[in-house]
């Protein structure tokens, strides 16, 4: 069975609610970065701002303190404001004609221990420790985790008759993705939701896998009962129906020692490689951008008894291609590597091949959710860069305070 904890929430008072959400930082180039922090006093990246000149030299806990302190800044200017009564809250976001409807609340970190939150992606444990060190220090948690609960269920309709009334807020982003929120606080509805999710045997966890293994880590170093905030994590949970999954690419710098020629007849020994007028990829399909043009490999048959995370094609391409034909073992660590999110379509393969910045582009189909649900539940892990999942949720809109609730 899956928990739900409802909680009092730190958000932005309504007025200023479309100013404080921010996205992580290191999604902003250093100019827009500069620009958002001098142009928007409200903006939470004033809270969770990264190290410029003024901290440079502080220590990591200093710089943690100074989290702290901001967030604790706002909260008496009236930025942020408490909710009077523990809530759960419904939040929708549309973008690119995509909307995502579901549930924002505290989920039990002994869950993600136990298995009832599957993962699909390994963590690396020194992240896992600065998390959970920003976690303890900061006291607070204002980036939820994304998390996705299978099909055949309809605990969504439980929040249809909220979407009849006014949201606390309503607003759209620059980037044009529109927020609305509702905060649940009738009794009945919460129960409704609680039980619902106690005949839920596993969630899977779709964004913020790190994030949750340092609450986990954050519970168990203080050995947390399930009473204490710092058990639980700050969560959005929506419908496998309403997570958009899309490809994440790859380009690499060079083809090695090969020209282009060779490295097309060594394709050509791994598979049935075609000339294609357009970008095209299939799943078992990868499509191959050089300086003469799109290709089409068709993969040949995965052999039987491969697991769940080796019969993907981001897997497959490393395994039959990136490793063999072109020396990249690691893509952590390989800097010939990059990775594109498939939301910025082929025309950005396009381009950084025809300007030389890439020699070869390798365009995927997305993993499928059913995909995905198979890797976790066998306890594997993906390839690095497997997915790029949607929606991504802003920081500072809800916050959980893991002291008191």
């Amino acid at each position: 069975m899956i928990e739900l904890r409802p909680f009092r929430a730190w958000r932005p008072a309504p007025e200023k609610a479309h100013l404080v959400g921010s996205r992580s930082y290191v999604t902003y180039s250093e100019a827009e970065l500069a620009q958002r922090l001098d142009g928007n006093p409200h903006s939470f990246l004033h809270v969770i701002r990264p190290e410029d000149a003024s901290t440079a030299q502080l220590t990591r806990a200093e710089r943690f303190h100074r989290v702290r302190l901001s967030f604790k800044a706002f909260c008496d200017a009236g930025t942020m404001i408490r909710e009077e009564v523990p809530a759960m809250y419904l939040y929708e976001q549309e973008a690119r004609g995509n909307t995502s409807r579901g549930l924002i609340c505290g989920v039990s970190t002994q869950a993600y221990r136990d298995g009832r939150i599957k993962v699909h992606e390994q963590t690396l444990t020194a992240r896992e420790n600065l998390f959970a060190e920003y976690l303890d220090s900061t006291g607070i948690n204002a980036e939820p985790v994304l998390l996705a609960t299978p099909d055949g269920l309809a605990w969504e309709a439980l929040l249809d008759p909220l979407l009849n009334t006014r949201p606390s807020y309503a607003y759209r982003t620059n980037d044009l993705v529109s927020h609305r929120l509702w905060p649940i606080t009738d009794e009945r509805t919460r129960v409704h939701l609680q039980r619902a999710f106690a005949t839920i045997p596993a969630l899977y966890i779709a964004d913020g896998h790190h994030r949750l293994a340092s609450s986990a880590r954050l519970a168990e170093s203080h050995a947390c009962t399930d009473v204490d905030p710092a058990s639980w994590c700050l969560a959005y949970i929506v419908p496998r129906k309403q997570l958009f999954i899309y490809n994440f690419d790859r380009v690499v710098s060079d083809l090695g020692e090969q020209d282009e020629r060779g490295f097309l007849n060594a394709l050509a020994s791994v598979g049935r490689l075609e000339r294609t007028a357009t970008p095209f990829a299939a799943p078992g399909v990868i499509g191959i951008h050089t300086s003469s043009g799109w290709y089409a490999l068709h993969l040949p048959e995965t052999e039987a008894g491969r697991s769940a995370s080796e019969r993907l094609d981001p897997a497959r391409l490393s395994e039959l291609v990136l490793s063999p034909l072109l020396g990249i073992h690691d893509l952590r660590t390989d800097r010939r590597v990059r990775f594109v999110p498939g939301t910025m379509g082929t025309s950005e393969l396009d381009r950084l091949v025809s300007t030389g910045e890439s020699a070869a582009a390798f365009h995927l189909h997305p993993v499928s959710f059913a995909q995905l649900q198979a890797v976790a539940d066998e306890g594997g892990t993906m390839p690095p860069k497997s997915t790029w999942i949607e929606p991504k949720l802003r920081s500072g809109m809800v916050v959980y305070s893991l002291e008191d609730v």
